[in-house]
């Protein structure tokens, strides 16, 4: 199978190079996306954590996505993990059933043009199509409110970041984290990140060389 799609990407290549004057661009953004979705899950598949929890089964079904939002917004996976499991039991909670709202994120007018959930009190919650575009939407969310803590390990963002919760709410994620080893996570992504770093110095020391 692999032998046939080279074939036909050599046979692509070189059917663009004769026939065609023109240069064809992919942007930048498009091939970094594409690139991410590829290794999140070459990484989801090097995962080995023998140690079962009770939401050993949700990180099971979406430290993928997780692994994908810490490649392409520097969000921990293990913070955006244990974010769910705390703030929606890993997808139990009623906000979680109802909007498929993860992360406890309020609904604001303002700052959202989607849909929303009421719960029984009166709050309102955003409210997404699936839990994928919750974990999208909190990723964002952090991108954008925590810059500062952007592409820094998970310790962190639980030493350094405030708001989002009540009192001692990142000290509570970074116990999530703790107890439920989800920095193993994290630590193939920064494997992945070193290496990728080690290859591209080769490659420009080589560049340099000639």
């Amino acid at each position: 199978m692999k032998k046939i799609i080279a074939i036909i990407l050599w046979f692509l290549l070189v059917s663009l190079d004769s026939n065609s004057p023109q240069k064809i661009s992919v942007s930048s953004e498009v091939e970094k996306k594409v690139h991410n979705d590829v290794v999140a899950i070459q990484l989801s598949n090097k995962v080995k954590i023998n140690r079962k929890h009770p939401y050993s089964k949700f990180c099971d079904n979406y430290h993928e996505i997780a692994m994908y939002y810490h490649l392409e917004h520097g969000i921990p996976t293990s913070v955006q993990l244990a974010q769910a499991i705390a703030e929606s039991g890993g997808g139990y909670s009623p906000i979680a059933k109802n909007a498929n709202n993860l992360f406890g994120m309020k609904y604001y007018k303002e700052l959202y043009d989607g849909d929303y959930y009421v719960s029984l009190g009166g709050t309102k919650w955003r409210k997404y199509e699936s839990f994928s575009e919750s974990f999208e939407d909190h990723a964002l969310f952090l991108k954008k409110y925590y810059k500062h803590a952007v592409g820094k390990n998970w310790k962190y963002w639980t030493n350094h970041c405030k708001g989002y919760g009540f009192g001692e709410y990142w000290k509570h994620i970074g116990m999530v984290i703790e107890k439920y080893e989800l920095w193993r996570y994290d630590e193939l992504i920064i494997k992945h990140q070193i290496n990728q770093s080690y290859d591209l110095l080769c490659d420009s020391s080589l560049n340099l060389s000639k």
